[in-house]
């Protein structure tokens, strides 16, 4: 397992919280997200296949 560690700026309540782990926790291969929403930081635990762009394109998406 890896984590990997994403800034995320621009939330700024539950709703944010949400919609990013909802974006996240489907990418097969990812087994937990923690989102710090006063730290905009996301840690994803995942398989080491998950790579770093594919967390990043599915919070894209979900603009």
């Amino acid at each position: 397992m890896n984590a990997i560690d994403l800034d995320v700026q621009g939330m700024t309540c539950g709703a944010c919280v949400q919609r990013v782990t909802a974006a996240l926790v489907p990418i097969n291969g990812v087994h937990d997200v923690t989102v710090d929403l006063r730290a905009g930081r996301v840690r994803v635990t995942a398989e080491a296949r998950v790579a770093p762009s594919q967390l990043i394109s599915a919070l894209a998406a979900r603009r």
